[in-house]
């Protein structure tokens, strides 16, 4: 049993044939237009021809209204150009052909330039009837061929089907003055309605069991009632990818066999365009898991040397201490609980790195940013790797005026841990390290720089990929995702990392974080005031 929504036409789908109503209303007016044309250049012409008849002959009289004929033929057709011949004669008889005001003619002159008159007018409206005919063909040829090409350029911006449905509707109420709907196949094949919100042309009230006989077999679903849709399956290289419900104005909207053509047309763009999205969205997953393998690959390799190193220490002194604790002074056992400390932190933030980079990369991690002052932060971040420093100097240059900023402190020391560990690890021990910062008009500019070797030319992006190191694995620890974290960490803030080499020093990571307008303090009445 059909939907009662198909028997009663929405206000919206009554919408939908004012295009028409008022196309075929005009068409009548130009009609009617010309037949009164036709009634009138006889009486025009006659007119103009009473005053000069002792001056004109009748042959010049005739060709006056051969003129009058052709000029109705040429602006309203056929039909208006024989009603100006068929009264031109009986005016001509009347007012100019002997005996005059009576309608006999007696000078076969006169007959035969009659006969001629409405021969030529008669060629001429015929002439003419085709000329317009062609040019009206080649006026729709070129609309249909326009609309092909807009609806062509439209599809090609669209990025998902929801986007080809918004196109298909308004294109198709744009150039066939119908509303229609794009129904898509779920998991299980089996067709919705759109659940986003539908364009006003959109047509409501489908018949989704027919719509599913379509699309299951392939074929037209339609039903000979007027005011109910035609449901055309849409597959492009024998894969199905949904229903087109259309509802035209007339049963005989696609009579026209280039009508019919043009809308096929119509359909294969969008059928076509709905495959590349989906060949689109295939490639992209197949390059996704790809991507996913790989980077599992170059994630397990990393670890399980990284890892091995530290383990490999913590059972050595951990056995060393269970199978001979009577053979060890205390001293060495405190020495051996170090080593399986150290290690068990080095593993400790190896792993919450790896951690991090993953939620961060996920969008998993939500900022809790706050006013923070960036002094604060580095003297943290210093204060966190005093052990590793050593001896080794920091310089600080931090101006006074540095305003507050609005921040995720805890990820920002991260970041600025980060790169004091990479300045340690990749330069002489004893060299400096400066850590700098600088007031620019819409950001803070802070560098942490080293004396090191530099990185090697075309490197300086790179060095920020996931698991890429300067050295060798043999020569240094880490998986290599600590400047990939400090990357992701300052791009979430909405600010800009990068590297570079600096003259007479080694490496430098310029950071670029955004200012924002700092909070007012309101002051309780009686404070602030001297």
């Amino acid at each position: 049993m059909r939907n009662n929504a198909q028997h009663k036409q929405p206000e919206s789908e009554q919408g939908q044939q004012l295009p028409a109503m008022v196309l075929n209303r005009g068409r009548r007016s130009e009609r009617l237009l010309g037949y009164l044309w036709g009634i009138a250049a006889p009486v025009i012409c006659t007119l103009v021809d009473w005053p000069l008849r002792h001056v004109l002959g009748t042959a010049s009289i005739l060709m006056t209204y051969l003129l009058g004929i052709f000029l109705v033929a040429s602006r309203y057709g056929r039909g208006a150009s024989m009603t100006a011949s068929l009264l031109s004669i009986p005016v001509f008889a009347f007012f100019f052909g002997p005996p005059t005001f009576s309608f006999a003619i007696s000078d076969i002159e006169n007959i035969v330039g009659l006969a001629v008159m409405i021969v030529v007018a008669n060629v001429t409206s015929n002439l003419l009837e085709k000329a317009r005919l062609q040019a009206e063909i080649a006026r729709q040829r070129e609309n249909r061929t326009n609309a092909l090409y807009l609806l062509s350029q439209a599809l090609s911006d669209a990025q998902n089907s929801q986007a080809v449905a918004r196109i298909a509707v308004q294109h198709i109420h744009d150039d066939f003055a119908a509303a229609a709907v794009l129904l898509f196949p779920d998991a299980n094949n089996q067709l919705h309605y759109p659940g986003a919100k539908p364009l006003r042309q959109s047509l409501r009230g489908v018949n989704l069991a027919a719509a599913q006989r379509a699309f299951e077999l392939r074929t037209l679903e339609r039903h000979y009632e007027l005011n109910t849709p035609i449901y055309f399956p849409l597959e492009y290289s024998q894969t199905r990818l949904g229903v087109l419900a259309i509802q035209f104005v007339t049963l005989s909207a696609l009579s026209n066999p280039e009508l019919t053509t043009f809308f096929d047309t119509f359909r294969n763009l969008i059928a076509q365009t709905l495959e590349r999205l989906r060949l689109t969205e295939q490639a992209n997953n197949a390059s996704l898991k790809a991507e996913t393998e790989s980077l599992r690959n170059e994630l397990l390799s990393a670890i399980s040397h990284d890892l091995r190193t530290p383990l490999t220490r913590i059972i050595g002194a951990s056995t060393a201490l269970v199978e001979n604790s009577a053979g060890f002074s205390e001293e060495e056992k405190l020495d051996f609980n170090k080593v399986i400390l150290e290690e068990a932190q080095r593993t400790s933030e190896l792993t919450n790195k790896i951690l991090d980079m993953a939620r961060l990369s996920s969008g998993e991690i939500i900022l809790h940013q706050e006013w923070n002052t960036i002094e604060e932060i580095v003297g943290s971040a210093l204060h966190r790797l005093e052990k590793n420093l050593g001896t080794r100097p920091v310089r600080t240059l931090l101006p006074d005026n540095l305003p507050l900023l609005w921040i995720d402190a805890v990820l920002i020391e991260q970041v600025l841990t980060n790169l004091i560990e990479n300045a340690i690890k990749y330069t002489p021990a004893g060299s400096p390290i400066d850590i700098s910062a600088e007031l620019l008009p819409t950001a803070l500019k802070i560098t942490v720089s080293d004396y090191g070797l530099g990185i090697a030319k075309g490197m300086e992006e790179k060095i920020f990929d996931k698991f890429y190191r300067l050295e060798s694995e043999t020569q240094q620890n880490g998986v290599g995702v600590g400047l990939t974290l400090c990357r992701t960490i300052i791009e979430t803030h909405g600010g800009t990392i990068h590297a570079a080499n600096c003259s007479e020093k080694g490496a430098s990571f310029i950071i670029y974080l955004p200012l924002h307008e700092p909070p007012q303090i309101n002051w309780p009445e009686g404070m602030g005031t001297s």
